[in-house]
């Protein structure tokens, strides 16, 4: 392979490490059908707004997404690293309306972090509230 081949191919190679390692690890996505989260359970958080409610279990990293109120929205559990600037967030939505019942999401997050679980309804414009939560417990 001549020098000029490789240095075409070595470029892009390398613009892709150079931008994965600078970005944010994001992650959406929809929610399968699910039963209810196990309140109550040591490792879980829920958070409530008018519209929707979240929960997330820190054994396997699930987050439980329930829409609440029949308003043509979808609802969202969101989870992130803090403090900011944070290296990693989830969002899981519930798009099956009030009658749909839970969803679930289950995710890959680094272990040992603080975050927040936030709990959406109609995802950027609705409603919205948050509780700490934590990766792993100590």
């Amino acid at each position: 392979m001549g020098r000029k081949v490789r240095a075409a191919l070595g470029i892009p190679a390398a613009v892709v490490l150079i931008s994965v390692g600078s970005t944010t690890m994001s992650w959406a996505a929809e929610g399968k059908p699910s039963g209810a989260p196990p309140e109550g359970s040591i490792g879980v958080w829920c958070v409530s707004v008018t519209g929707a409610k979240a929960c997330f279990g820190e054994y396997g990293d699930k987050v439980w997404v329930k829409d609440t109120k029949a308003n043509g929205e979808p609802a969202a559990g969101t989870i992130y690293e803090r403090p900011a600037p944070s290296s990693w967030s989830r969002e899981c939505f519930n798009r099956r309306g009030a009658d749909g019942g839970w969803v679930m999401c289950n995710f890959d997050v680094p272990e040992h972090s603080e975050g927040l679980l936030w709990a959406v309804n109609n995802p950027f414009v609705g409603a919205q509230g948050s509780v700490k939560i934590y990766t792993t417990i100590i």
